[in-house]
């Protein structure tokens, strides 16, 4: 039987130093394996189809894409800044990503923000977000791999294996114009992300006229949902939902439900019992930016509960105190798992209703802060999704790393592009764990 195993920390990799990154040229072994990411990347985007005419081609899509994600690591936001910043990547960084040599200088040369943009409209942004999160997949897969083989806890199919945990959720890019939609409809994208490594695994834009609950099999249709639990919200306790994760997928749910369920509501309230102070199941106290979040959970067996796969009900309550102990908030909410109770604890059940929101803090966040996504006005097609699709590449980079200070990070390389191979290196490696 499968259990679901707390996480200690948020990345299973030793954070990789950004302030005293060493220098490629002066460590070989690590430089070699950054080279070898580099050129990992450039072939992958190479299978993407490229939508020009071969006819005055000067640079091939892989080493477009690559130089793309190569300045958005370095903190790049637009098209203009994408090619102001690839400029300043070393010569034997382009020359890896497969940049064109200039005829008379013997210089790698890079891409225009007229040819950048024009790739980023062009190319197929569906098929570039499948190939993209598949590479992500086959990264934290062969994490997962070396992890077994260095004595760490990993999935090799037997039941009493840890679960990995992903979050689904979907967001609009603001200020764009979806492809084929009118003017007001903008792009929605709808991602899976994994809760440990804040890894985007799965991304699929949601067509214009529906919403994303539609959408659940498309986004995990690729990805392997055996021990897998998928987190939702609200929107997603859906019996065709939990069917599909559950019943024809295999994987296991998490699930909130509210009042757009009022039938399925009334009967987890019915089978919980009553939210008594002292009954809880289990309590944590979290004391941070200067106010107390107690959250308590109870959890009863589903019984009669007409859901596919349901195992167990729950309540959480969450009471927001500040720094003397005055309440500020108080909300209740309720939800449906498909994991039985020696699958999951009252509080591992709470960790996964918890860490859900990884996905808006660690990805729709960061994207929105850091790269300022909603800011854009210039977008009109799909050149938003691949950008959208660019950054989500460019943090897994950064996460497979053991990087946590994105902000910084970025500041950091654009300061210095040799800092690239370092990351990359440290990213695409399964030695150094």
């Amino acid at each position: 039987m499968r259990v679901l195993t707390p996480s200690t920390s948020q990345n299973k990799r030793p954070p990789l130093s950004v302030s005293h990154a060493p220098d490629p040229c002066s460590a070989t072994g690590q430089s070699d394996t950054g080279v070898a990411g580099v050129r990992a990347l450039a072939e992958m985007f190479g299978g993407i189809t490229d939508p020009r005419k071969l006819r005055g081609i000067r640079h091939r899509i892989g080493a477009v894409l690559t130089v793309m994600v190569l300045a958005v690591l370095a903190g790049a936001r637009n098209f203009r800044e994408i090619a102001d910043r690839g400029a300043e990547v070393p010569s034997d960084l382009l020359a890896v990503a497969g940049c064109r040599v200039h005829p008379v200088t013997g210089d790698h040369m890079v891409p225009s923000a007229a040819t950048i943009r024009r790739v980023a409209h062009g190319i197929d942004a569906d098929a570039a977000d499948a190939r993209v999160s598949a590479w992500l997949r086959t990264q934290a897969l062969a994490r997962t791999i070396a992890q077994d083989a260095a004595g760490k806890p990993a999935d090799t199919g037997d039941p009493t294996d840890p679960l990995v945990a992903v979050a689904m959720d979907g967001k609009t890019i603001r200020n764009t114009i979806a492809p084929g939609g009118a003017e007001g409809s903008e792009i929605k994208l709808f991602s899976a992300l994994t809760h440990d490594e804040a890894i985007v695994i799965a991304q699929h834009r949601i067509p214009t006229g529906t919403n994303e609950i539609t959408q659940v099999r498309a986004l995990l249709g690729e990805v392997d949902l055996r021990g897998v639990v998928v987190t939702g919200d609200a929107a997603h306790a859906q019996h065709a939902t939990a069917a599909h994760i559950a019943t024809e997928r295999g994987g296991h749910y998490a699930l909130t439900v509210k009042g757009n369920h009022p039938g399925l509501l009334a009967r987890i309230t019915a089978v919980l019992p009553p939210a008594a102070p002292g009954s809880e199941h289990h309590v944590t106290d979290d004391r941070s930016h200067g106010r107390i979040v107690r959250r308590a959970i109870w959890v009863a067996p589903a019984d009669g509960i007409d859901f596919p796969g349901a195992a167990q009900v729950f309540r959480i309550r969450r009471d927001t105190f500040d720094h003397l102990g005055r309440r500020l908030t108080k909300e209740v909410v309720h939800g449906v798992t498909s994991l039985t109770a020696e699958q999951a604890a009252p509080e591992q059940v709470a960790g996964l209703v918890r860490n859900h929101w990884r996905i808006e803090n660690a990805s729709h966040w960061v994207r929105d802060v850091v790269y300022r996504e909603d800011h854009q006005h210039a977008y009109i097609g799909t050149g938003a999704q691949v950008m959208a699709t660019l950054r989500n590449l460019a943090l897994g980079l950064l996460r497979l790393a053991g990087i946590t200070e994105i902000t910084r990070t970025l500041q950091r390389i654009a300061a210095d592009r040799t800092r690239i191979l370092p990351i990359i290196a440290a990213a695409t490696s399964t030695n150094r764990l």
